[in-house]
């Protein structure tokens, strides 16, 4: 049952401007993020994403797939007590990209040999400063450095709780991901309907 979540959604907005409404009356969850990386071209990426496991299927959908920020962007989530519950239109894997051939990878662990390639990688960025803030909690700022080469922001809601989220900002590096010990914890927090939580790049 999801008669909870009909009057719920989740919005997206980039530098004040929206760019998603994610309705969440089918959905059981979504989750809104930013991740970034030393290694990596784009420094920060911004993505939405969510799933529906109704009749034991599981359908993924996607609201905004690797959206580049730069110093300076600002994205606000916030979730929404109004409304129907409808909102934008998520798109399948598929759909965004009709060209690429089905995923049949079933394990995503990290090999060893995958893990030497990671750690192989050249900077691309000498470092990174990111801020995050919630209705419910103090702005945090967090910045690279030798331990810390990776950063996640991330509003995650699921359907068993339809009118909280979960927020979070945290930096860790490979060791971290390999450890499963989930990095240093900058900001933990939940919205409530009609609070909003905020990332910005700042260098």
């Amino acid at each position: 049952m999801r008669t909870e979540a009909t009057m719920h959604s989740i919005s997206v907005e980039l530098n004040g401007i929206r760019i998603a409404t994610i309705g969440l009356a089918r959905m059981d969850v979504v989750n809104v993020s930013v991740h970034g990386a030393l290694d990596i071209e784009h420094k920060a990426m911004l993505h939405a994403m969510g799933s529906n496991y109704a009749e034991g299927g599981c359908r993924h959908l996607i609201w905004i797939a690797e959206r580049t920020l730069l110093p300076g962007d600002i994205v606000d989530v916030r979730l929404h007590a109004d409304g129907d519950g409808g909102g934008d239109v998520g798109k399948t894997i598929a759909e965004l990209y009709p060209d690429e051939p089905p995923c049949t990878i079933t394990d995503f662990s990290i090999s060893a040999d995958m893990a030497e390639t990671l750690r192989s990688r050249p900077r691309l960025h000498e470092r990174f400063v990111v801020q995050a803030e919630a209705s419910s909690a103090q702005r945090v700022r967090a910045a690279s450095d030798a331990l810390n080469t990776d950063f996640t922001f991330g509003v995650l809601w699921d359907r068993f709780e339809p009118a909280r989220a979960r927020v979070r900002l945290t930096t860790h590096c490979l060791d971290d991901v390999l450890a499963r010990t989930g990095g240093r914890q900058h900001l933990r927090t939940m919205l409530s309907a009609d609070e909003r939580a905020s990332f910005s790049l700042l260098v």
